[in-house]
Parts: structure tokens; C-alpha cells; sequence
């Protein structure tokens, strides 16, 4: 017969059921200090307890599966200013550097043929149009 582990389990709770999630984690800290005290269990390099016998995993550290109380969340601060530098870089490496002169997207109503005759030229369809429309600039 297979243990039962305990498990701590949220998907069904929505934001208003703060009162639930205390009383899930309590009875799963609970349950988890009780197989960490008796031991036959140690902790892996991801914060999990793992059976020493099976080499299954019980469970993740009480600690890291914590519910957020409301002085945890009224003392975050914003990514940024724990991080500025990191905040930083990843604002610099997002996306294309911003051009001077940037392509403008439009929707252009044609006739099939028309289409039908740039596709048959290939892949680059589109840039061969847009040549052919800036070649007839008005």
C-alpha cells in the first residue's frame, strides 16, 4: 500500500477564501512536521522532502508553500526597486530597439488575383508588394 502524503492544494479557492488557505497550509504544516520529525526523510536541493526508503517526494518545505499574510503583502515592494539593476536590463533587452523611422501597419483591402500573383513570387511576398508600392508613391 502506497502512503498517503499530505497534500496543500488551492486551485479551487478564488480570492476571498483567505480564511480556507490559512486552514489548508496549518492542517499541511502540521501533517509535514509530523513526517519530518519522525524522520526516514530528507530535504532536496529544491526545498522538497523526500522519502529516504522510496526516494518518493512528500512534499515541498511548509515554509516555501506559506501563504502570503497581509503584512507579508503590505511590506512587497515593486521588482523594480528591490532590483534595479536586473529591472533594468530586462527593460533594455525587451523587444526591438524602437526605430526612427518605423514601418506602419495598415490593412489594405485587394483583389484576389493581385494577391494571387505576389504570392506565386515566394516567400517574401509582402516585401516585394511594399517595393512595388513604394516605387508608385504618388
Amino acid at each position: 500500500m502506497t502512503k498517503r502524503w499530505p497534500k496543500f492544494v488551492t486551485k479551487d479557492l478564488g480570492p476571498d477564501d483567505d480564511a480556507e488557505m490559512v486552514r489548508r497550509w496549518r492542517a499541511y504544516d502540521r501533517s509535514m512536521r509530523a513526517i519530518i520529525a519522525k524522520g526516514g526523510v530528507h530535504q532536496d536541493d529544491d526545498g522538497w522532502w523526500v522519502d529516504d526508503a522510496t526516494g518518493a517526494l512528500i512534499g515541498p518545505d511548509p515554509e516555501i508553500e506559506r501563504p502570503a499574510s497581509s503584512i507579508d503583502i503590505a511590506g512587497a515592494k515593486p521588482f523594480a526597486q528591490v532590483f534595479p539593476d536586473l529591472a533594468a536590463s530586462i527593460k533594455r533587452s525587451r523587444g526591438r530597439p524602437k526605430l526612427e523611422n518605423a514601418k506602419q501597419a495598415v490593412t489594405l483591402r485587394l483583389s484576389p488575383d493581385v494577391v494571387e500573383k505576389f504570392k506565386a513570387t515566394g516567400d517574401d511576398w509582402r516585401a516585394k508588394m511594399a517595393r512595388a508600392l513604394e516605387r508608385a508613391k504618388v
